[in-house]
């Protein structure tokens, strides 16, 4: 028997190891060929809770029926719910990994609000700073480079000296779904706590918390409320679209809106890319670099819901984080081989479902205007306001300038606010 390994090829039980080993535990393996394989943990443990739940209580939950009313009431929720159109909030998104931070909008776009991003914690002190304008709520990743999620929010609460700062929601972002990580978030100068792939449900109840305003609401000519159905059942070829996609899982994240689903592959596509090109010589000195970008890869690939590069990124995550280099430089090549496929896969897809391919009417130049504003809304993290401009754009062929809206259109891409600024500026 040769057992499967992690990437599919045995990371994960390296992992298990260290970590058994660190509570002072044991791991053992034993196999027998054609039938599988039995893994045996043994774990020194005490009592640190209330006595036993008793042999009543235990036979009351073995004989619970998997399609009890509870578990169908909370299919039923999960499938369908309202959300509260709130147009009347800004909220900011903080994630350095540009996938992410469309994952986020996309979730976010039907409650109609002002969603700004931006690609670090410093970017986010800065606009805090400001406070032009001022957010309803921050929504802020955890792991980051230069300066981490942990470190920004304990700026924002104790060296901007505004009660803004010090009383603004600030919700924490976290790949790293540990039950412990809570408390340390709340303690820090968070009020909630996110888990990454966002789910829909609790993103909506953290929303109904910290940003619904009902008096503002109630100025609204005649609110309605938008029912979130969780997708159909009858997408064309919606398993097979893309290996390595839950395309029916993704396209329900996003209320059925394939073209809002097209954009975030489209960018993980474009951004994921440039991510592996960062990881493909990784030494002891650049371990800890190395921990950031896959634990970012990880994060946006399970936004996208391809789950097996997910978990792939997952494992060499924990690996790197355990300090086995050998086991990151072994698994890593192989790891970016499988996820080059994905992202051709999916080039593949957007390049097969391109809309607007009718013949472009040409113009001399790109709109001034349109540039102008660009410009403006580069300098102040507009995302959407720039998607919308560039959009415009690639609307027409020009005779000049041409590489210019191309250019644009990579930067957008990319976040790179302050190149578009920079170059918008100096354009005459």
């Amino acid at each position: 028997h040769k057992p499967k390994s992690g990437l599919g090829l045995g990371l994960g039980l390296g992992i298990a190891r260290h970590i058994v080993e660190a509570m002072n535990g044991s791991i053992t393996v034993s196999s027998v060929y054609g039938k599988g394989s039995t893994f045996t943990i043994r774990i020194r443990q005490k009592d640190i809770r209330a006595p036993p739940i008793g042999a009543a209580v235990a036979q009351s939950l073995c004989n619970a029926d998997s399609n009890s009313v509870y578990t169908g009431i909370k299919r039923e929720r999960n499938m369908k719910f309202t959300r509260i159109p709130m147009p009347y909030a800004k909220v900011l998104v903080v994630d350095d990994v540009q996938t992410n931070l469309d994952v986020a909008k996309g979730i976010m776009k039907p409650y109609g609000m002002q969603i700004d991003c931006v690609t670090s914690g410093a970017e986010a002190l800065r606009l805090v700073r400001a406070a032009q304008p001022k957010y309803d709520a921050i929504f802020m990743d955890h792991m980051m480079p230069d300066m981490d999620g942990m470190e920004a929010a304990r700026i924002i609460r104790t060296e901007i000296d505004s009660d803004y700062a010090r009383t603004v929601p600030i919700i924490a972002l976290t790949a790293n779904a540990i039950a412990s990580n809570e408390a340390i978030f709340l303690k820090n100068g968070f009020q909630a706590f996110l888990s990454k792939p966002i789910d829909i449900i609790k993103l909506d109840a953290t929303l109904r918390q910290w940003v619904r305003n009902k008096t503002l609401e109630q100025r609204l000519e005649a609110p309605q409320s938008t029912v979130f159905s969780s997708g159909t059942e009858n997408e064309t070829e919606a398993s097979t679209r893309i290996t390595g996609i839950d395309w029916q899982a993704g396209l329900k994240q996003f209320g059925g809106e394939e073209d809002v689903y097209r954009s975030i592959l489209r960018s993980y596509a474009d951004n994921t890319g440039q991510l592996l090109d960062r990881i493909r010589d990784v030494s002891a000195e650049t371990l800890s670099d190395y921990v950031i970008i896959i634990h970012g890869i990880k994060g946006s690939s399970y936004g996208i819901k391809a789950r097996e590069a997910g978990k792939q990124a997952e494992e060499l995550e924990l690996a790197a984080k355990s300090g086995d280099l050998q086991f990151v430089q072994q698994y890593t090549p192989l790891f970016i081989e499988s996820l080059e496929r994905l992202l051709t896969g999916i080039r593949q897809y957007c390049q097969n479902t391109a809309v607007g391919t009718e013949e472009k009417a040409t113009r001399f130049a790109p709109d001034e205007t349109l540039l102008q504003q660009m410009k403006e809304a580069a300098e102040r993290f507009k995302i959407d306001t720039m998607e919308e401009i560039i959009d415009s754009l690639e609307r027409f062929n020009y005779e000049t300038q041409a590489e210019l809206v191309i250019w644009l259109r990579e930067k957008v891409n990319q976040m790179e606010f302050a190149a578009i600024h920079e170059r918008l500026a100096q354009q005459k």
